[in-house]
């Protein structure tokens, strides 16, 4: 049934189930006059009813979704809200654009939605865990090429850690008190465009640490092929063979520097280097593969590196 404010006219919409024989008293929201409603009798004739205008629905503000150019995009998965933006802040500052979320769904919701060259994802994500987001983004055919970048806590280095045979699908792994700055080689060597803030004063800008140089063995046989494509595929390769030998000293460094000095690298480290070797079967061609052991010429000469700086 419908009652009307006596006082400035105003229809209220009542339930005559919540209305006694006696009546009930309402109390105008608008005026905040008091006034009584029946139910009017079965034989009475009824009225003509004024219809009741609904209130007019307010659509709520939507902002303008931003467009984003993928090439120059990196998604961030991070708890910490502080660190979350200060890591989204200093890509920024290195003339990319960067989309900040908090948990692991969020991040897949946005990952497939933009498409972005880079992901960064904290393990310890809640709702998803960041090495399940890396699963299902390298089971999508459209990020492939998607380089992540996974992040864990040096102190909890075995909380979101399963079997050593078992690397997630991520490109890198990265410890939490490296970032910001140490994102900056990781995202150049996914081939992003990154540069440092202009300061104006060279003195204060941040260093940031540069990939570590592959040399390449010496030819022994006939000039290989300087073709763009293949160039491109083997500098994937070695990238590849780079972030695969880094995980084995990121997790194992102990075990690592115990082979170098024994000498027994490879018969050490065979289970980590055959899970490397698997890699670059899904991401390499044969061609590229024969040209040389990727992984262990990286393997060595990491270990020769780590031995003169020992």
């Amino acid at each position: 049934m419908v009652a009307g404010c006596p006082k400035c006219s105003v229809r209220y919409r009542v339930d005559p189930d919540r209305i006694g024989p006696d009546g009930a008293k309402l109390r105008c929201t608008k005026c905040s006059a008091v006034f009584l409603v029946r139910v009017p009798r079965a034989d009475a004739t009824p009225s003509k009813v004024q219809p009741v205008e609904p209130e007019p629905q307010v659509e709520p503000e939507v902002e303008p979704e931003v467009e984003f150019d993928s090439t120059r995009l990196v998604v961030i998965a991070d708890p910490d809200e502080a660190r979350g933006k200060s890591t989204a802040e200093a890509i920024r500052s290195w003339g990319l654009s960067a989309i900040l979320v908090h948990d692991g769904v969020e991040a897949m919701l946005s990952i497939q939605r933009t498409l972005p060259t880079a992901i960064i994802l904290d393990a310890a994500l809640p709702k998803m865990f960041g090495f399940q987001v890396c699963e299902v983004v390298k089971r999508n055919e459209s990020l492939r090429d998607t380089t992540v970048i996974l992040v864990g806590a040096i102190h909890h280095q075995e909380g979101y850690r399963r079997d050593p045979t078992e690397l997630y699908g991520a490109d890198v792994y990265i410890e939490d008190p490296d970032l910001p700055n140490g994102l900056n080689a990781l995202l150049r060597d996914a081939g992003m465009d990154v540069s440092l803030p202009e300061t104006g004063d060279t003195a204060s800008a941040v260093e940031v640490p540069t990939p570590p140089q592959v040399v390449a063995p010496p030819a022994t046989g006939p000039a290989i092929d300087e073709d763009p494509e293949r160039t491109a595929e083997r500098e994937r390769a070695h990238r590849l063979a780079r972030i695969a030998v880094s995980e084995m000293v990121l997790y194992q460094p102990e075990k690592f520097d115990q082979a170098r000095r024994d000498g027994v690298l490879e018969q050490a480290l065979g289970l980590e280097i055959q899970e490397a070797r698997a890699l670059l079967r899904q991401r390499i061609g044969e061609e590229v593969r024969a040209e040389s052991d990727f992984i262990i010429d990286e393997l060595h000469r990491v270990a020769k590196e780590r031995g003169e700086q020992a």
